[in-house]
């Protein structure tokens, strides 16, 4: 493989909740590596959880993890040697300051509250035990950057993904 490959999302239904899965790969001439729009099957009024893996470290200084909004169905974010850029949305916010850049990760969780919970989000990898949840303005859907934070390109590796929700 070669630059940034992004798989579709696809879905299935496990005891009475759906888990979509969307795989991000890409090799080290990249400052960022990101996820294709979510899809309808998403309901984005109603809470759902995030898991993010990593199959090798993604940079040799902190990885934020973003997210982004898109309110049209040509939705998109791009890019490669510089900062993504989105059609149609908007960046919301960072799920974390550091995805855990210097290994591979077997899986980090976030709680998403669309809308406001009440409660402060807890974004940063000194908060982990605490558990990190994000309150989330409501789009129709949503995208996921993780980018490089030193300036340099992120070290090869691929992301997978997985939304959760009860159905």
């Amino acid at each position: 493989m070669a630059g940034q490959t992004v798989g579709a999302w696809s879905t299935d239904t496990v005891n009475g909740v759906m888990v979509a899965t969307c795989t991000a790969y890409t090799d080290a001439t990249n400052e960022i590596n990101y996820t294709n729009r979510t899809e309808d099957w998403l309901d984005t009024s109603k809470p759902w959880s995030l898991v993010v893996s990593a199959d090798a470290a993604q940079d040799g200084a902190a990885a934020p993890l973003m997210i982004w909004g898109g309110f049209a169905k040509n939705f998109a974010i791009s890019g490669t040697t510089a900062r993504a850029t989105a059609t149609n949305g908007v960046q919301l916010g960072e799920l974390t300051d550091d995805l855990g850049y210097a290994a591979a990760v077997a899986g980090m969780s976030f709680n998403i509250t669309p809308g406001s919970s009440g409660l402060a989000n807890i974004v940063t990898i000194a908060a982990v035990a605490t558990g990190m949840r994000f309150n989330l303005a409501v789009m129709p859907y949503y995208a996921f950057e993780l980018m490089a934070d030193n300036a340099a390109t992120l070290l090869e590796h691929t992301l997978t993904f997985k939304i959760i929700q009860k159905r």
